[in-house]
């Protein structure tokens, strides 16, 4: 096992090397650099002042060494200063994740709990109308965009259940039943970008499992049914959940952007939209290089568990 960790944990190391370059890049991208684009934004102002801002961002370097120079301090956890706020770029990251983690959390809790109960009795009962119905919810609800249920929720809570609790936040530290309450309804639609998929995987794996000749086996022993199904079908098919679970996590990732703009939570995707409105280039690179390396780090952690889950990929 600490050799299978050893070898995906070096896989990680050429990822995030080539994400930091695509992050590092994204600056460059836009057409001249960052001391134009302010000097653009609030009026030309004196071009010794200019000069003077442009060493002190060491944009008058080459971009190899500015790139080699940004690394070596995100390796060191300085992602540099707010142009905005004037802050640290980690302590505003540090001081909205506990949002993020609360909201990811929550919203694959709702996506496992609901899921994988609705998958396995679609299979079960398979050809039922039952079926139909579930395979139908699944297909719609992976094809309606996310962001459409979550303006959706807030228009109807707004103009016809006004007690919903929405538009709120409340720290989890102030208050955890307060905070709890008016964390549940972003987090269920946000856990609807991923439901339907662990639905359909659930259902697949399961499918393909009750065909296998140790299922057959275990009910001609006499095994009760329901064993049969929880202890050796659905054990057995949470190894393709699971494997499919961290690439979800990335959807749910990208899904945090929206949820959090529109049901106003101060978590990192609002604090990256108001960064790029801003032209915010420290925040929006140190945000965006957080993260990937959160994703990166989420995918290692799920694939250490499915080799636990399953000897087999350990080689």
């Amino acid at each position: 096992m600490s050799r299978f960790a050893a070898v995906r944990l070096a896989s990680l190391v050429p990822i995030l090397f080539g994400v930091s370059l695509l992050v590092f890049s994204m600056q460059h991208l836009v057409p001249g650099d960052i001391v134009d684009i302010v000097s653009a934004d609030v009026g030309q102002g004196d071009r010794n002042a200019a000069a003077r801002l442009r060493a002190q961002l060491r944009l008058d370097r080459p971009i190899a060494e500015q790139y080699v120079l940004w690394l070596r301090d995100a390796l060191t956890g300085n992602l540099g200063t707010s142009f905005v706020s004037g802050k640290p770029v980690a302590g505003e990251i540090l001081r909205r994740v506990p949002v993020n983690l609360e909201l990811t959390a929550l919203a694959m809790s709702f996506a496992i709990l609901l899921g994988i109960p609705v998958g396995t009795l679609s299979a079960v009962r398979r050809g039922s109308w039952g079926d139909a119905g579930i395979r139908f919810a699944a297909v719609l609800g992976y094809s309606v965009p996310n962001f459409w249920i979550a303006t959706l929720t807030v228009l109807v809570g707004s103009l016809y259940l006004p007690k919903l609790p929405i538009l709120q936040y409340v720290p989890f530290t102030e208050d955890p039943l307060r905070n709890l309450t008016l964390m549940v309804i972003p987090s269920f639609v946000l856990s609807l970008t991923v439901l339907p998929i662990i639905v359909r995987m659930t259902r697949t794996a399961v499918l393909e499992n009750l065909r296998l000749d140790f299922v057959r086996t275990a009910r001609a022993k006499g095994l009760p049914e329901g064993r049969v199904l929880f202890r050796h079908v659905l054990a057995n098919s949470l190894i393709a959940v699971v494997n499919v679970m961290g690439v979800q996590i990335g959807v749910l990732i990208g899904g945090l952007v929206l949820t959090e703009e529109i049901f106003i939570l101060p978590g990192l995707g609002r604090l990256l939209l108001e960064s790029i409105q801003k032209r915010d280039f420290p925040v929006i690179t140190g945000t965006t290089l957080f993260l990937a390396t959160a994703f990166m780090t989420i995918n290692f952690l799920v694939d250490l568990l499915h080799g636990v889950l399953d000897p087999r990929v350990r080689g």
